[in-house]
């Protein structure tokens, strides 16, 4: 039989106990404050056990308020990543803190009114319709109250995605918040019932060794027996408050965090569908949760369109000797070359991929756009009406209109369209935020030679696709026209360099390391902050952008960011689709002659972008 809330209650249980030592590290400041409140009142011989009593509110409001840090912290994580732990202390009251605790009251006093007013309404109707019948009045009023306090249940759990908006510095909207979770406040209800009894049950042992161990103080005298008996039991309730708080919590993120079903699995991009994460235990919470397929989960490929590049390879599949001896000739060609400097890259990375040939049938134009060096490169049979801009990547000091001249060829077959690519001024001699402003600069003069925006898509390849975000951003930032799609191709987006593949992955990619990445990172940073969103968009609020598509390849160090990214635009409400592609490498698509992988892909890129483009 299958019971979906039960198991979902069961994966809220595994993701916290995964998690436990986070919960406890940033717990422990208020855990300890509120048992230190509760001995003082309790020294003070005020009764803790008389509930409704003015002690009795004042420690759950006191409680409330020191641990709302960490309630802050609990749900940061849980949307954005772990990463953001770096940035929050241990305990502190910021603005998020204050927007966090204005929205909880707003809440609490939305169900007071509404919960109590409805109650109190259900009340007087029953007793005037049964007059007479004391008896089935109070049965009737019973049953009534019951399903209004699950409809208030479920309509506060509804409601309180307001506070995860909060939590993670976003617009605050109580429609939103009611509008996302349309046919699931019932579904959260039982969840959220079934989780505070969970935390309940799980408390009982903690109290039961209280109990134990107020009995062997006893033997030394009663005093000490109570005593010995409040202490263990406040600390036991602490544990218990933090389960009563993080089961709910966790609930509440993973519903704005709804992307979590489209990065489960083990789904492979190899034969063109889209492959998923693995490991991510929120997945099959969403599924039953939701009680339906996501809709940003990535789909197969709807077979190549016209002038696309992707032949029949139905039938093919990159072997792991197609991918060792692509890097055999990439690590060849650079042997005994420098790369010390950005314009020792600059000519390795022009050097080796000038060497791809480009189509016969394409031709080159190069034009001043806006005063940005651009390059216009069609292939015959395209669209003239359709742009697709493409930003090359090379960790900001490196590639150029040379490097990437075979990729847009590529993608102007596949998507049907021309590409123009801009050559933005590179670091370290023009670092942030002139390459940024060039981007910008190149779109908007496609706007004003009469480009519609519904037939302009943005697509970039590693910091090109950072780029490609950050134009959006800027795009929605100064309200001028959002483009048809984003695509984003093994992005970098995070310049902190902090993901978790970061470790994990280093020794699987060939192509990137975290130090190469910190080092082009503090030559375009000029000073500024790694965490700008501007700089990087993995921590801005994508809200407003076109649909986006990531391509990533599992041995990437870049993998995690791109998850994340992921994360981030859902519950930004981003039409996303994420695809990791096993034993892909960092920008495996300018290697397509020599990797099926990298047809396919790119294949994937035209189908994206005629869908969106109408």
């Amino acid at each position: 039989m299958d019971l979906p809330v039960f198991k979902t209650v069961g994966e809220i249980l595994e993701y916290c106990w995964a998690r436990r030592r986070i919960a406890l590290t940033y717990a422990v400041i208020p855990m300890g404050l509120t048992v230190i409140a509760n001995l003082a009142v309790w020294l003070m011989g005020i009764d803790l056990t008389v509930i409704g009593s003015p002690a009795f509110y004042a420690l759950n409001i006191f409680g409330a308020l020191v641990f709302m840090p960490f309630t802050v912290t609990w749900y940061r994580m849980v949307i954005l990543g772990e990463q953001t732990l770096s940035q929050r202390q241990l305990f502190s009251f910021t603005g998020l803190e204050t927007k966090f605790l204005f929205w909880q009251v707003v809440i609490v006093l939305i169900v007071l009114s509404v919960g109590g007013g409805g109650g109190f309404l259900i009340g007087a109707l029953v007793e005037a319709a049964t007059a007479e019948d004391a008896a089935m009045a109070q049965a009737l009023a019973s049953l009534l109250m019951a399903a209004w306090a699950v409809a208030i249940v479920s309509a506060t759990c509804r409601l309180s995605l307001v506070l995860a908006m909060a939590a993670t510095d976003r617009p605050v909207s109580l429609g939103e918040a009611w509008n996302r979770t349309t046919g699931l406040g019932l579904r959260m209800g039982a969840i959220f019932i079934l989780s505070f009894l969970a935390a309940i049950l799980l408390m009982m042992p903690l109290q039961l060794i209280a109990l134990v161990l107020a009995s062997v103080f006893s033997v030394v005298s009663e005093g000490v027996a109570e005593s010995a008996g409040v202490v263990f039991g406040t600390v036991a309730g602490a544990f218990g408050s933090l389960m009563v708080l993080l089961f709910p919590t966790t609930l509440f993120a993973f519903v704005y965090n709804r992307i979590a079903q489209s990065m489960t699995g083990t789904g492979t991009a190899t034969s063109g569908e889209a492959g998923g994460r693995t490991g991510d235990t929120s997945g099959g919470f969403i599924s039953s949760l939701m009680g339906a397929e996501d809709t940003s989960t990535a789909r197969g490929f709807e077979g190549p369109g016209r002038n696309t590049p992707v032949p029949d390879t139905a039938n093919e599949q990159t072997t792991e000797e197609d991918v060792a001896a692509t890097l055999t000739r990439l690590y060849a060609f650079m042997d005994d070359k420098p790369s010390d400097t950005a314009e020792d890259m600059r000519a390795l990375v022009d050097g080796f991929f000038s060497r791809f040939e480009m189509p016969s049938d394409a031709t080159i134009e190069d034009v001043d756009a806006g005063g940005v060096p651009a390059r216009w490169v069609t292939v015959a049979g395209t669209d003239e009406d359709r742009v697709v801009l493409l930003l090359h990547g090379g960790g900001f000091s490196a590639g150029s209109l040379t490097s990437h001249q075979r990729l847009a060829a590529d993608l102007s077959m596949a998507c049907g369209a021309r590409v123009l690519m801009a050559d933005y001024r590179l670091a370290p001699e023009n670092p942030f935020p002139d390459g940024l402003d060039d981007c910008v600069t190149v779109y908007r003069w496609l706007l004003k030679e009469g480009f519609k925006p519904g037939r302009i898509a943005i697509a970039g390849d590693s910091a090109g696709g950072g780029l490609a975000i950050s134009t959006a951003l800027t795009l929605k930032e100064r309200n001028i026209d959002q483009p048809a799609a984003l695509v984003a191709l093994s992005p970098w987006v995070n310049l902190s360099c902090d993901g978790e593949t970061m470790d994990s992955k280093a020794k699987d990619d060939p192509i990137t390391t975290q130090e190469r990445l910190l080092r082009a990172a503090k030559d375009y940073l000029n000073g500024y902050d790694p965490r700008d969103t501007m700089i990087s968009p993995i921590y801005g609020d994508l809200r407003g952008l076109p649909p986006l598509l990531i391509q990533v390849g599992s041995r990437e160090v870049l993998l995690d960011d791109s998850r994340k990214l992921a994360v981030r635009a859902k519950a930004d409400d981003v039409k996303v689709t994420l695809e990791e592609w096993p034993g892909m490498f960092h920008v495996w698509h300018m290697m397509a002659d020599w990797i099926t992988d990298g047809r396919r892909a790119i294949g994937g890129i035209g189908t994206f972008v005629r869908r969106h483009m109408g």
